[in-house]
C-alpha cells in the first residue's frame, strides 16, 4: 500500500486534530485536502507537516484498523458506535424513529471519490424500540468515508467516519521523523545512532537528561522484531558507558510515563478528558518527555482502549 501512484503515504505533523505521525493515504500537492479532521469536515494543511512514507511491504489488515465516527448529518455522532472483535469490525447506527426500512447504504472513499460499497434493501434492527443498523466495515482499508442511508419516506442519513492505520504502521513515525533520508528505513544499529545524534554521553552520578531518557523510551516502546524486548545492548550502540543498574533505572523511569500515557488513554474513552488533552497532560506530569514520543503513545493507547 499504496498501488496507485495517484496517491502516497503521509505521516502527518503539527496539526491540532491529530496526534503526529497520524498516517494517511492522499493525494498530494502543493497544499494537501485531508478530508475529515475530525468532525467530517475537510481541512488542507501545507506540504511540509507531511512525512511522505514509502509503500509498505506487508498488507494492512483492515480488520485491525482503529475507528472512529465522527460526524451523523453534519454534527456529533451520538448516534453511533463502533463493535469490533477479532472477527469483524461494526458501525451501530441509530436510525429515526420508524425508519425499519432501508433503501440502500452506499459508502463513499473521500480521497479516491469512488463508491467503495453499496447494501440495497438492508436489513435493520432494534434496541430499546428504537431502529438499529449494524454496517459491517471489516473489509475497508484505512481511509476517510462517507455512508448514506436512503429511506423509501424519510430523509437521507449521512455518516463520516475514518479507519486509521494500525499502530504497529503509525509507530514508524518516529523513525523516519529522525533521520534527514525520509525515503528508507535503516537497520537498527543505524536507526538508533541517528535518534541520538544529539543526545550527550552520561556521567555515571549525574541526572539522566531529556534526550536519554526520550531515546529510552523510544527504544522502550519499539515494534517489530525489539518489541517488549530489553534496551541494554540498544542503548549502548550510542550510549557505551551505561551500565545495566542504569538503563534498568531508565527502563523504570520511562515505563512509568508509558503507563501513565496508556491510562490517560483510557480515561480519554471514558471521557473524562479529550484526546487533545492526552499530550499536554502527559508532558506536565514528565517534563522531559517529547513531543514526539507523547503523539505516538497516546496513538497507542487510545488504540488499546477501543479494543
Amino acid at each position: 500500500m499504496t498501488a496507485d501512484a495517484r496517491y502516497k503515504l503521509f505521516f502527518l505533523r503539527g496539526n491540532p486534530s491529530f496526534p503526529d505521525g497520524t498516517l494517511f493515504e492522499l493525494e498530494p500537492g502543493e497544499s494537501v485536502i485531508i478530508p475529515d479532521r475530525g468532525d467530517g469536515l475537510a481541512v488542507t494543511v501545507p506540504r511540509d507537516s507531511l512525512i511522505e512514507v514509502r509503500p509498505f511491504a506487508e498488507n494492512v489488515p483492515p480488520g485491525q484498523c482503529p475507528v472512529k465516527v465522527t460526524s451523523i448529518d453534519g454534527r456529533k455522532p451520538t448516534g453511533a458506535r463502533v463493535d469490533t472483535s477479532i472477527h469483524y469490525q461494526v458501525i451501530e447506527v441509530l436510525l429515526p424513529d420508524g425508519q425499519f426500512d432501508i433503501s440502500s447504504f452506499t459508502v463513499i472513499d473521500r480521497v479516491k471519490d469512488f463508491e467503495a460499497d453499496r447494501y440495497e434493501a438492508s436489513n435493520t434492527g432494534e434496541e430499546n424500540g428504537r431502529p438499529v443498523y449494524r454496517l459491517h466495515i471489516g473489509h475497508l482499508p484505512p481511509g476517510f468515508y462517507e455512508a448514506t442511508i436512503e429511506f423509501p419516506e424519510h430523509a437521507p442519513c449521512q455518516m463520516t467516519f475514518i479507519k486509521f492505520f494500525p499502530d504497529h504502521f503509525t509507530g514508524r513515525y518516529v523513525d523516519l521523523a529522525v533521520t534527514e533520508d525520509r525515503g528508507s528505513y535503516r537497520s537498527v544499529p543505524e536507526r538508533a545512532a541517528a535518534a541520538t545524534a544529539v543526545v550527550e554521553p552520561h556521567r555515571s552520578g549525574e541526572p539522566f537528561s531529556d534526550e536519554l531518557l526520550n531515546l529510552a523510551l523510544r527504544l522502550a516502546t519499539e515494534w517489530g522484531e525489539n518489541f517488549r524486548k530489553p534496551i541494554h545492548e540498544r542503548m549502548r550502540i550510542t550510549n557505551p558507558e551505561l551500565t545495566d543498574p542504569e538503563i534498568d533505572e531508565l527502563t523504570a523511569i520511562v515505563s512509568k510515563a508509558e503507563s501513565r500515557i496508556y491510562a490517560l488513554a483510557e480515561e480519554e474513552m471514558e471521557g473524562k478528558i479529550t484526546e487533545f488533552e492526552i499530550v499536554p497532560q502527559a508532558m506536565r506530569e514528565f517534563p522531559w518527555l517529547g513531543a514526539a514520543n507523547a503523539s505516538r503513545l497516546a496513538n497507542i493507547g487510545m488504540y488499546y482502549a477501543r479494543r
